[in-house]
C-alpha cells in the first residue's frame, strides 16, 4: 500500500512538470518587446469639443446609450469614438547618436501565462549589428516558490562553506595550540637552566683560565731568566772581548759556546720547559664545553617557529579541510540546483498575477556597422522540477542611427601640388674598405648590401620612365685618425675605385661613364659634429664641440680630442668614427618630356579623404588628429560627435550661413544651455529649410526644445 502511494505521488508530480511543458508548447507562448509607447497629445487627437457617446439611465435602471455618426463613403450612417488615449507602438525607431554612442530602450512584455510561482524565466535580448551579435545583459523572474527554492539551496551551500576553515583561522582551528604553547614554555625554561648552567661553567672555566694563565706566565718567566743566568756563566761574551781585542777570529769560539749553550739548555728543564694552554692541561670537566658555552639566551628565528609548528599540525583534520576546499565547484552543483546570475540585468521576484512589462535601457558603442542595429528577444522557462521550455524568439525591432554624419561635407578635397621638372635624391653607403687600401672588395663586411641599395634606388628612379638621370655623384668621406694629408689621399682613391667598380654594376644605364662622378672630402669633421650633437653620452658636451669646431691644424685638433678628452675620445673612435666612413650618392634627375621648370596641378587629398573614412566607421577620435589641421565643416561635426562643443561652434560660426548651419548651431547651443540662442537658431534653419521642422524630433536637444517652447505650432503646414 505505501509502495502505491509513494508511486502515485511520484506520478503525479511528473505529470504535473510535464504538464506545464506541455501547456506552454500549445499555447505557443513567448516573451515579446517593444519600443517604449507615445501617447498623443491632445492637440493630435481627432475629435470633438462634446463627448461622442453618452450614456442615460431611467428611473427603472435601464440604460441607453447615444453615439455620434457620421456619413461614410457610401452614404451610410457610422459611430464615430473619441478615444481618450490613443497609444502609438512602432517596431523601429531612430535613435540619436551623441558622443559616440546611442542609447537602445525597449519594453518587454510577458503574459500572465508564462509567469508562476514555481517558474523561473530568463529572457536574452540580442543586438544585431551587420553580421556581429551583441548580447545585453539577461533579465531574469522568479516566481515566489521558484526563489525560495533558489534561496534554499544557497543557504545550504553557505552551510557547507562553514565547515570549511579559512586561511584566516588555520591556527585557530588546525593546530594544536595548547602543545604548541606548552612547548614554547618548556623551551625557555630549557633554554634558561642551559644558560645559567653554562654561564656558571663559563665562570668557572674563566677562573681556572685566569690563574692557569699567571702561573704559566711565572715558570716561563723564571725559564727566560735561568737562560740569561747560563748565557753569563759559560764566560761567553768575556771570551769574545778578549779575541776581539787581539784582532783574532771569533766563529770558531762561538760555534764551541753556542753547541755548549744548546746541549745544556735541552739537557735540563729548567732551561727549555716552556708552559701553555692546551688540552692535555685543561682538565676533563672544561674539554667538552670552551667551543660551545653559551652565555646568552637562544632566540627562535621564523624559520625555527614554522618548523615547530609543523609538529603540532592536526593533519587529518587539514586533509579533511582540503578536500572540502576541492569538492566546493562540486558541492554547489549538487546542493545549489538554480544558480544566479551574477551579471543579470535585473533579478528580481513576483508575488502578484498578472501580466509584467520592464522598460530595459542600454548604452551601445557605435561603429562603422551601426548604421542600422535590430534586436530580438530569446528565453526560457524553468520550474522548480528544472524541466525547461524555450520560448519563441519575439518581434525584431528595427534601430535606425541618426548622427551628426548626415551633415557631413562629402565634396571630394583637392590640393595644390607643385611639380618641379628637377629633382635631387640621396642615399648614404657603408662601403668597407681594407686598413689603409682602396681595393673595393664585395664580400668584405656589408658591401655587397650597400651596393644593392645603390642598385635598387637608380632603378627605382630610371625603370618606370617617368624620371631621366642627369648625374650620379658620389662624395667618399673618411674618420678623422690618421695624418690629413693620407686620409684626403684615402678618401680620393677610394671614390675613384668605387667609381670604376660601379660602372660595371650599372652598365643598364647609357653613358653610365660621362653620368657618373666622384668626388673626395677627406676627414668628415663636419659629420663629426653633427653626431656628437645628436649623442646624449657625452658630458661636457659644449667644450668637446668647442675643440672639434676649432680652426686649426686637424691632425694637432685629433691629437688634442684624443688627450683632453679620453674618455669620450674612446666613444668617438668606437661608435662614431666607422659612421664618417661613409660615401654619399647624390642622384640628379628631371622628369621626361616636361620642358618648364614647375608645374602647378591639384590632386585629390587623400589625407583628408581618410579622415572622412574614420569620421564614416565612427572613429572620431582618429580622425580628429587629422582635422585638426584643416579646420573646416568636418573638423566641427567631428567635434560635435566627441563632445567638444564650444570649439564646434567656433568653427561654425566660422563657415557661410546655410540651413544646416543654422540647425547644428541650434543643437550646439543647446548643449551649452544657451536656450534663447538655440530657438532662434533653430526658427532661422526652419525658414531657409522647412524639413529640418522633422529632424528636429530626431535629435534630443531639438526636441526638448521643441517641447518646451511649443515651436511645433509655428509650422504653418499644422
Amino acid at each position: 500500500m505505501k509502495k502505491t502511494i509513494i508511486y502515485l505521488l511520484i506520478s503525479g508530480c511528473i505529470v504535473t512538470s510535464c504538464s506545464m511543458t506541455s501547456r506552454l508548447k500549445r499555447a505557443k507562448v513567448r516573451a515579446n518587446i517593444s519600443l517604449p509607447q507615445r501617447i498623443l497629445a491632445p492637440e493630435e487627437k481627432k475629435g470633438y469639443d462634446q463627448r461622442s457617446v453618452l450614456e442615460f439611465s431611467d428611473l427603472k435602471g435601464k440604460k441607453t446609450t447615444y453615439a455620434t455618426t457620421e456619413k461614410d463613403k457610401n452614404g451610410k450612417n457610422q459611430i464615430t469614438v473619441e478615444l481618450q488615449g490613443v497609444t502609438v507602438v512602432a517596431k523601429s525607431r531612430t535613435v540619436p547618436e551623441r558622443f559616440g554612442k546611442v542609447d537602445i530602450d525597449f519594453v518587454v512584455s510577458v503574459p500572465e501565462k508564462l509567469l508562476g510561482k514555481k517558474r523561473q524565466l530568463t529572457l536574452m535580448p540580442r543586438l544585431l549589428k551587420k553580421n556581429e551579435e551583441i548580447p545585453f545583459s539577461d533579465l531574469i523572474i522568479s516566481g515566489g516558490r521558484f526563489s525560495k527554492t533558489q534561496l534554499n539551496g544557497y543557504q545550504k551551500y553557505e552551510e557547507y562553506l562553514k565547515t570549511i576553515v579559512p586561511d584566516s583561522a588555520f591556527f585557530d582551528k588546525l593546530v594544536n595550540q595548547k602543545a604548541y604553547r606548552r612547548y614554547f614554555v618548556s623551551y625557555d625554561q630549557s633554554e634558561k637552566r642551559k644558560q645559567r648552567k653554562d654561564s656558571l661553567i663559563w665562570a668557572h672555566y674563566d677562573a681556572f683560565t685566569t690563574k692557569t694563565n699567571k702561573r704559566y706566565l711565572l715558570f716561563n718567566e723564571k725559564m727566560y731568566r735561568n737562560r740569561i743566568w747560563l748565557s753569563k756563566a759559560l764566560g761567553y761574551e768575556l771570551i769574545k772581548e778578549r779575541y776581539e781585542f787581539f784582532e783574532r777570529d771569533t766563529i770558531h769560539i762561538s760555534r764551541f759556546f753556542g753547541h755548549r749553550y744548546e746541549v745544556i739548555v735541552c739537557l735540563f728543564p729548567q732551561f727549555h720547559l716552556l708552559r701553555f694552554k692546551s688540552d692535555e692541561t685543561i682538565p676533563d670537566k672544561y674539554k667538552r664545553f670552551p667551543a660551545r658555552i653559551r652565555r646568552t639566551y637562544h632566540k627562535l628565528t621564523p624559520e625555527d617557529s614554522i618548523s615547530i609548528l609543523k609538529r603540532y599540525y592536526r593533519y587529518k583534520r587539514i586533509a579533511r579541510n582540503e578536500n572540502l576546499k576541492a569538492e566546493k565547484e562540486k558541492k554547489f552543483a549538487e546542493l545549489v540546483k538554480f544558480p544566479k546570475n551574477p551579471n543579470a540585468h535585473l533579478d528580481t521576484v513576483i508575488y502578484r498575477k498578472g501580466r509584467f512589462e520592464y522598460y530595459y535601457h542600454q548604452e551601445v558603442a557605435t561603429d562603422e556597422n551601426s548604421k542600422r542595429m535590430q534586436l530580438y528577444l530569446s528565453g526560457y522557462v524553468l520550474n522548480t522540477n528544472r524541466n525547461s521550455y524555450t520560448l519563441p524568439t519575439s518581434d525584431t525591432l528595427s534601430y535606425v542611427v541618426s548622427s551628426m554624419l548626415q551633415f557631413m561635407d562629402m565634396t571630394p578635397r583637392f590640393q595644390q601640388k607643385i611639380i618641379e621638372r628637377k629633382a635631387i635624391t640621396s642615399v648614404k653607403a657603408y662601403i668597407t674598405f681594407p686598413l689603409g687600401k682602396s681595393t673595393l672588395i664585395e664580400s668584405l663586411g656589408e658591401n655587397h648590401k650597400e651596393i644593392e641599395k645603390v642598385q635598387e634606388m637608380t632603378k627605382k628612379l630610371t625603370d618606370t620612365g617617368e624620371f631621366l638621370m642627369d648625374s650620379i655623384t658620389l662624395v667618399a668621406g673618411s674618420s678623422p685618425e690618421g695624418s690629413y694629408r693620407t686620409n684626403l689621399q684615402l678618401s680620393k682613391s677610394r671614390a675613384e675605385s668605387l667609381k670604376k667598380y660601379l660602372r660595371t654594376k650599372l652598365n643598364e644605364i647609357k653613358v653610365i661613364d660621362t653620368l657618373l662622378k666622384a668626388r673626395w672630402r677627406g676627414e668628415d669633421w663636419n659629420g663629426l659634429i653633427r653626431l656628437i650633437n645628436e649623442t646624449t653620452a657625452f658630458y661636457p658636451k659644449s667644450e668637446l664641440l668647442k675643440l672639434v669646431d676649432r680652426q686649426g691644424n686637424p691632425d694637432q685638433k685629433e691629437k688634442m680630442l684624443k688627450i683632453q678628452f679620453p674618455a669620450q675620445y674612446a666613444i668617438i673612435r668606437k661608435q662614431l668614427y666607422p659612421q664618417l666612413r661613409a660615401v654619399d650618392f647624390t642622384f640628379h634627375v628631371h622628369r621626361a618630356g616636361m620642358i618648364k621648370d614647375t608645374i602647378h596641378t591639384t590632386e585629390p587629398d587623400t589625407l583628408y579623404a581618410d579622415a572622412v573614412k574614420l569620421m564614416q566607421e565612427r572613429k572620431y577620435s582618429k580622425a580628429l588628429t587629422i582635422l585638426t589641421e584643416y579646420n573646416d565643416w568636418n573638423t566641427a561635426i567631428c567635434l560635435m560627435s566627441l563632445g567638444y562643443d564650444e570649439n564646434a561652434c567656433n568653427l561654425l560660426l566660422k563657415e557661410k550661413p546655410s540651413a544646416d548651419r543654422e540647425y547644428l548651431l541650434a543643437i550646439l547651443t543647446a548643449r551649452l544651455n544657451r536656450e534663447e540662442e538655440a530657438v532662434k537658431y533653430y526658427r532661422h534653419a526652419c525658414e531657409m529649410d522647412d524639413s529640418k521642422r522633422w529632424r528636429g524630433a530626431l535629435d534630443p536637444e531639438i526636441n526638448r526644445l521643441i517641447k518646451k517652447y511649443d515651436l511645433n505650432k509655428e509650422n504653418p503646414s499644422k
